[in-house]
């Protein structure tokens, strides 16, 4: 009878030691290696628009518009997004202003920019662009060149910029002038107690770009 609880113990421990104890850890299984994509960047003026947001009325009514034509100059091709937009120099015809009102674009030409020095192109390149999301623009414009900051962001391939000038610091007070006394009626809103026309001369500015992008 010993040898019998002898036996049973025995093999009792033995299948306690193969359930609990004596388990074999399999080995994991080896990760395929992931493969490291080689993009490369270029500008595409088609993927690219700067528009502009004008102020009139005393109660500062939005009219918008855009530029429709943009030659930039710098690294145009780079596997480094940042490189591109941070070589950028541009320039921008006054002919391909644009407000969907035909009138109005000739007007804005003729009245605003034509009061002006070097009135065919506005001119600028990129100064910095921070860690902070701030980014440096000069803007030259009647022959007189400022240093704007905006707010930026940089995403992958895609890049948008905006900030807000005030024309009075390029001396285009009088081209402002101008085009106001040219569309005086249009400036003054009688409808909502205007006795005066308004043209302010704050321009809200937003430029971005979408980067053509090719992986290997």
């Amino acid at each position: 009878m010993m040898k019998k609880i002898i036996i049973m113990n025995i093999l009792f421990g033995g299948l306690l030691l193969t359930s609990c104890g004596g388990e074999e850890v399999a080995e994991e299984s080896a990760q395929p290696a992931q493969k490291i994509q080689n993009c490369l960047y270029s500008f595409n003026p088609v993927q690219t628009e700067v528009a502009w947001t004008a102020y009139k009325f005393l109660r500062k009514a939005g009219v918008d518009g855009s530029f429709t034509k943009l030659d930039v100059d710098g690294t145009l091709t780079s596997n480094n997004p940042r490189e591109i937009i941070s070589s950028l120099s541009f320039s921008i015809p006054i002919s391909s202003i644009e407000t969907n009102d035909p009138s109005r674009n000739e007007k804005i030409r003729n009245f605003f920019f034509g009061s002006l020095s070097s009135t065919d192109m506005l001119t600028g390149k990129v100064v910095s662009l921070g860690d902070d999301g701030k980014a440096v623009l000069a803007i030259t414009m009647n022959e007189i060149t400022n240093d704007v900051e905006g707010e930026y962001s940089l995403e992958d391939d895609t890049f948008k910029y905006s900030t807000s000038i005030d024309v009075n610091n390029w001396n285009a007070s009088v081209g402002l002038a101008a085009l106001n006394k040219e569309c005086e009626g249009l400036h003054t809103d009688i409808e909502n107690g205007d006795t005066e026309s308004k043209l302010w001369p704050d321009v809200q500015i937003n430029f971005q770009t979408k980067l053509t992008k090719k992986c290997d």
